[in-house]
């Protein structure tokens, strides 16, 4: 994506292009390569990225005066590799990643450019560093991984459907942190008396059919494992659940907000500010190994109780008071 459209697609966030010329008598101009597996245009998507360059003005960073940055939108495994590439022939500053597969494929392609993670799983168990305090490659970010986060999302499901004795999962096996994710789940599922159905999907075409097993299969309830597959889709996923009367746990506010019953995970907004920052002070020579990783710092449990009416479930007052936001 060019600058151009990059801004277009930010509503006007940034400050317009005054031409090349201009912009290189005020000093070299830095760069970021953003690397990102949203559909282009994609509402979170953009307002991540929105987030992520208004944080970087306000840290002094004007585009089209001393920093450019140059987007690539990848959905799919062929495109991703082809965009990865793209970006690192484009010799970056540094290059922000949006999630655990796009910063794999451009781990694949360079092992010396900084790569800033806005959002990625375990990064010791993905393989992006052996040590969170001092990353050991050319990665550092921020992770939504947290060892009680499967748990917590079973046990809340269990006190929305106490008598749950099967819960199924949906998840995307191609996303590298989805297997660990599979496993911790079904963990936390044992912990509880409670069988998982696994239901792995490739495809959109693959999300009717996994809903229809797990209403087959007499699910409870179900949890919906966040990746683009998931949340680009996620209109159909949410439609097939409450269709099915089935509550269902997501990752996002913004997935509660669009009808899912639950959510419960980070602040992806956020995690785009801060990796901002982290973008400004490897643009002012900070070494990635002296930018820890960090862990989440906030989780917000969205309901929606409009969804809940729908499907006939009634949210235990304990969890409501719990919420950090509830949709009427």
């Amino acid at each position: 994506m060019q600058r151009r459209e990059f801004m277009a697609l930010l509503g006007g966030a940034l400050t317009t292009w005054p031409g090349a010329a201009s912009a290189q008598t005020a000093g070299r101009l830095r760069r970021i390569g953003i690397l990102s597996t949203a559909r282009e245009g994609d509402a979170e998507g953009t307002k991540r990225l929105a987030a992520f360059s208004l944080r970087l003005q306000e840290l002094g960073w004007t585009e089209g005066k001393n920093l450019q940055i140059d987007v690539r939108f990848a959905y799919n495994d062929d495109r991703l590799r082809q965009a990865a590439t793209e970006l690192i022939e484009i010799a970056p500053d540094a290059i922000l990643s949006t999630t655990s597969t796009a910063t794999r494929a451009l781990m694949s392609a360079t092992a010396t450019i900084p790569i800033v993670a806005a959002i990625t799983g375990d990064p010791i168990g993905l393989g992006f560093t052996k040590d969170l305090s001092h990353p050991t490659a050319n990665i550092t970010g921020f992770s939504t991984f947290n060892d009680t986060l499967a748990a917590k999302r079973v046990e809340m499901l269990h006190e929305i459907v106490p008598a749950m004795r099967i819960a199924a999962l949906m998840w995307v096996p191609v996303n590298p942190q989805q297997v660990l994710l599979e496993s911790q789940t079904r963990a936390a599922a044992q912990a509880h008396g409670i069988e998982l159905l696994s239901l792995p999907i490739k495809s959109a075409d693959d999300i009717a059919p996994a809903l229809a097993t797990a209403q087959g299969q007499h699910a409870a309830a179900i949890i919906v494992a966040a990746d683009p597959l998931t949340t680009v889709n996620g209109r159909a996923i949410i439609d097939g659940c409450i269709s099915w009367k089935m509550p269902a746990m997501h990752t996002y506010p913004f997935e509660t907000k669009n009808g899912a019953l639950l959510s419960y995970g980070i602040d992806g907004t956020d995690n785009f500010r801060r990796s901002a920052e982290y973008a400004d002070r490897i643009l002012k020579g900070t070494k990635i190994v002296d930018l820890p990783f960090q862990e989440p710092t906030r989780l917000t449990l969205s309901i929606n109780l409009q969804t809940a009416r729908a499907i006939g479930i009634k949210v235990p007052p304990t969890l409501l008071a719990l919420a950090d936001e509830v949709v009427e």
